[in-house]
């Protein structure tokens, strides 16, 4: 239940941050528009907002994880899912302004249409970004992890735990120890905690550390390396650590033999 609402409480309030930005612009008239009536400027400036929110949200936010899993650098990937997405939307600004004005429509090749639709997009999904505090971690809204209310000081790992855990992930200013009978939330930095767990494990990623005891095996698909835990996680490898992972014994192709056993 709480995915569904997330996702809907999310959804509007980019709705109305698109809202109020298509009326801005509206208002404004930029790229030649301030001619037109303001009825006409505010309904086109709106669509085309709305349009750059359901076609650059979702594209952006699924190529991030992507390339958080396969260890792909984020602004890259995030500058090409831009540019591609950015094909669509200028299409629709161009359908919609024909369908408004359509004389100015026909006075604007199709390369500026692309250009001013990427000027007005860049910026605007990173501020959505931004505003909406969105972490690349795998499974970070699927699973509905939320933080909780800052403390204020930083913890530490209970020593109860610093046994019992199989991996931490690194969710902003917060780290979550995943055990066997489940998760939690501290809000602590994950350099600290992996300094408090010492040579109980290894960090894989920057966003990842796993204990020597919870490999159970590993898969390699288009050189992204990823390790199967006994709680049935799949943590990504960061290209730079793979060669540690494979000296500590964490690929061997036995590995899971030897868990089991």
């Amino acid at each position: 239940m709480a995915e569904p609402m997330h996702a809907a409480q999310r959804w509007a309030r980019l709705l109305g941050g698109t809202t109020f930005a298509g009326i801005l612009c509206g208002l404004i008239g930029p790229y030649g528009s301030f001619v037109a009536n303001p009825i006409n400027r505010i309904c086109f400036w709106v669509s085309v907002f709305w349009a750059g929110a359901a076609i650059l949200w979702p594209a952006t936010t699924t190529t991030l994880r992507w390339a958080e899993r396969r260890g792909f650098p984020l602004l890259l990937a995030a500058a090409v899912t831009m540019l591609v997405a950015c094909i669509p939307l200028a299409v629709f600004a161009w359908a919609s302004c024909s369908l408004f004005w359509p004389v100015h429509a026909s006075g604007i090749m199709p390369q500026e249409w692309y250009v001013f639709t990427l000027i007005i997009a860049a910026p605007a999904t990173a501020a959505a970004l931004w505003l909406e505090g969105f972490r690349v971690a795998p499974g970070d809204i699927a699973a509905g992890h939320r933080p909780t209310a800052r403390p204020q000081a930083p913890e530490q790992l209970p020593e109860r735990l610093l046994d019992l855990v199989l991996c931490l992930q690194m969710e902003d200013h917060h780290v979550r120890a995943f055990t066997t009978g489940g998760s939690q939330l501290y809000f602590a930095a994950m350099r600290d905690v992996v300094a408090q767990l010492g040579s109980r494990g290894m960090q894989v990623h920057r966003s990842w550390w796993v204990a020597n005891d919870a490999v159970i095996g590993s898969s390699e698909v288009d050189r992204a390396v990823e390790l199967l835990l006994r709680n049935g996680l799949k943590v990504p490898v960061a290209r730079s650590r793979v060669p540690a992972v494979r000296a500590a014994g964490w690929l061997d192709p036995g590995r899971r033999g030897e868990a089991a056993a």
